[in-house]
């Protein structure tokens, strides 16, 4: 249903705006597909694909650190991005380097402890490396009692390395508020995770109001000064999807750029469906939503890497499979139960019969 609405909306707005951008229905099109995806995994242990995929993304890391020639030379990231993004060679400023613009950035890193370009292992750029972190941690939180001893300590090791290689600055803020809150969530109705936007939006607010960064400032505090700015300055037109021109300088604020591309009925659409469609009566559903429910809005303050498939891939398809998996199962058995007791008819009369009989005998006792 999200996926026919999602390409419906994608062509009204593309009507509206008098040119139709692949790219935007396709932002939103990576939910539904990818849940679908872990819907169709079933009841098959997640243990064993997060295990690989980490080994991989840990020894990628590992070679970009040490032989990060080789590693150029295999991915030949500045090339990608030349030919199939909007980048220019002029733009990767470092002459010395043909790793992705970010790595190399001129300020310091914020774990200043480390001499080292920042890792951007199998996702090429850091900001994605940062935010797989993060999906790996709200993938501990949630199925802490499904991971044995020794594969939390490998996951939370090996996490741990990956996200002081990629200098998350982000990625580590919203670990541990996640972690901060995680008490609360493990009682909290899911439901309730809609409220998270909201809350967000208000808190960041009162942050610039209180601390007053300078908009646009290439740190934490200029970029969620500059996402409100530019949130500000999106007229009716906007709200409603009718001036998706802006979105080229949304960049850094992925809240615009979500309401530009697909207006904020768009917007409140996916954002209800993500919170509201899982029950969350299972404990590891209801952590699972919670978390990337405060992880999804964090994120949208400073950057729309939400919208990349390289990590919401392998969030969406753990939403299917963690969250969706538990309604689908419970309406199964009660398919089952009512077809069992609308089959045999008889079954009551005879359930009937003998506990009549059961209380004649015990009258007569």
């Amino acid at each position: 249903m999200l996926a026919l609405a999602t390409v419906l909306l994608g062509f009204l707005l593309g009507l509206g705006n008098g040119a139709f951008n692949p790219k935007f229905p396709r932002d939103v099109l990576v939910i539904p597909v990818f849940v679908m995806l872990g819907m169709a995994q079933g009841r098959s242990s997640l243990v064993r694909p997060v295990l690989i995929l980490q080994t991989i993304v840990f020894l990628t890391a590992a070679l970009e650190a040490v032989r990060p020639d080789l590693y150029a030379e295999t991915f030949q990231v500045l090339k990608y991005y030349v030919s199939t993004r909007d980048y220019s060679q002029n733009q990767f400023w470092n002459s010395e380097s043909t790793l992705f613009i970010s790595a190399t950035r001129p300020g310091e890193r914020f774990f200043g402890f480390i001499e080292m370009h920042r890792l951007s292992s199998i996702f090429l750029e850091p900001v994605s490396l940062g935010n797989y972190c993060v999906v790996v941690a709200i993938l501990l939180i949630s199925l802490w009692k499904d991971f044995g001893f020794w594969t939390r300590a490998y996951l939370i090791a090996t996490t741990l390395l990956l996200l002081v290689g990629c200098d998350g600055r982000l990625a580590g803020a919203s670990i541990l508020i996640i972690m901060a809150v995680v008490p609360l969530f493990r009682w909290l109705p899911s439901r309730w995770s809609a409220f998270d936007l909201p809350l967000v939006l208000l808190a960041s607010a009162v942050y610039v109001a209180i601390v007053q960064p300078t908009v646009g400032a290439d740190n934490f505090g200029g970029r969620v000064a500059g996402s409100l700015d530019l949130l500000s300055q999106i007229d009716l037109a906007g709200f409603f999807g009718l001036d998706a021109r802006l979105s080229d300088i949304a960049a850094d604020s992925g809240i615009s750029y979500f309401v530009l591309t697909q207006s904020v009925v768009g917007l409140a659409a996916v954002w209800l469906c993500i919170c509201l469609v899982p029950n969350g009566r299972d404990g590891r559903s209801r952590l699972f939503v919670h978390s990337i429910a405060l992880f999804i809005p964090l994120s949208l303050m400073v950057s729309y890497s939400f919208f990349s498939i390289k990590v919401a891939a392998l969030m969406w398809f753990c939403y299917g499979r963690i969250c969706c998996t538990e309604s689908v199962d419970e309406a199964t058995i009660g398919r089952e139960t009512i077809s069992r007791a609308t089959a045999r008819p008889w079954g009551t009369r005879s359930f009937a019969r003998y506990s009549f009989r059961n209380f004649q005998h015990l009258a007569r006792e």
